[in-house]
């Protein structure tokens, strides 16, 4: 009796054990809910590691865009030097040539033969118009008499 001043209910086992898991039952989250924050950690992580990628995906794609417009300018400016120097070949091989020689010093220099007289008349654009006493560029006639 001893036994039951201190402990006024006895209850079986049974009970006992069904009282308890019931009570861890309450406690713990519901077997599907684990499951499901389970998925939904997952789902996080692929998420996060698709947007990782299509990040470096862009910045990649950024990066190639700006070497090919750079290659594309790089292309255009050595097409151009290549015009350049074909341009200044084809001027050497007439360096010596007395005929440029004197349309380079009319053009360039505004030289003149003796006797002639070099005037400048204003265009109607702003450029001047220069020539020499006989009408005309001389250059410019020597240039259409060699190319006849």
């Amino acid at each position: 009796m001893d036994r039951r001043t201190r402990n006024e209910k006895i209850i079986s086992m049974a009970e006992a054990r069904g009282k308890r898991r019931e009570k861890r039952a309450r406690e713990r989250k519901p077997r599907n809910a684990r499951r499901g924050s389970r998925i939904f950690a997952y789902r996080k992580f692929y998420i996060a590691a698709l947007l990782f990628l299509l990040v470096m995906a862009s910045t990649y794609a950024v990066r190639i865009v700006a070497l090919k417009a750079d290659e594309a300018r790089a292309t255009a400016e050595f097409e151009a030097a290549l015009e350049e120097k074909a341009r200044l070949e084809s001027e050497l091989e007439h360096i010596d040539d007395p005929a440029y020689i004197e349309q380079q010093a009319r053009t360039r220099l505004r030289m003149v033969k003796p006797g002639e007289l070099y005037y400048v008349l204003p265009e109607r654009d702003g450029t001047e118009a220069a020539g020499t006493a006989d009408g005309g560029n001389s250059a410019e006639k020597e240039e259409k008499a060699d190319a006849e």
